[in-house]
C-alpha cells in the first residue's frame, strides 16, 4: 500500500474521499458530543460512552451525527497512562459522519469488495500537554518525590 497522506482541512470534502481507516481497526475507543472548536480537544464530558470496537464507534458517531447533528470526538483508548491523549482528527469524524452506513455494511461483509483507492488516510491529533490541569498534576506529583526525598 502507497503512503497515503493526512489532508488538511482546506483540501478535505468527506463526500468525495476515500479514507483508508484499517489501522484503526483493533482500536477501542470511547465517544462523545464535541464542543467548541472542531480541531480542539473539548467535549462534553456528560456525553462519554464506550469503550467501542471499531465498528460500534462507527454506529455511535454517524448516529449521533444523523440523529442530533451532533460532531462526535472519538478518543483512542490506551492503557498506557505515559502516552499522549489521541483522538480522531476532525476529517476522519466528518468522514464517518459522511459514510458510516458504508462503513459499516463493508465490515460486516467482511472485505467482499474489490480493494479500493483510498485518497488519505485517517488522521489523529494528539494532547500537546497545554491542558493545565496537567500541569498542575504534575507539579503535585514533583513535591511528593522532593518531600519524600528529605
Amino acid at each position: 500500500m502507497k503512503d497515503l497522506p493526512v489532508k488538511k482541512s482546506e483540501e478535505f470534502l468527506a463526500e468525495v474521499e476515500i479514507m483508508d481507516l484499517s489501522h484503526l481497526k483493533k482500536a477501542a475507543f470511547v465517544v462523545a458530543v464535541g464542543i467548541g472548536d472542531p480541531k480542539g480537544f473539548k467535549l462534553l464530558g456528560s456525553t462519554i460512552h464506550g469503550p467501542y470496537s471499531f465498528v460500534e464507534m462507527l454506529q455511535e458517531v454517524g448516529d449521533m451525527w444523523a440523529t442530533h447533528q451532533h460532531h462526535a470526538k472519538v478518543i483512542v483508548l490506551d492503557k498506557n497512562s505515559t502516552n499522549t491523549t489521541q483522538m480522531l482528527d476532525e476529517n476522519t469524524v466528518d468522514y464517518v459522519e459522511c459514510h458510516y452506513n458504508d462503513l459499516i455494511t463493508e465490515e460486516m461483509l467482511g472485505g467482499v469488495f474489490d480493494e479500493k483507492d483510498f485518497t488519505c488516510k485517517a488522521g489523529m491529533v494528539e494532547d500537546d500537554g497545554s491542558d493545565p490541569r496537567r500541569s498542575k498534576v504534575e507539579e503535585v506529583d514533583s513535591l511528593e518525590i522532593k518531600e519524600d526525598a528529605s
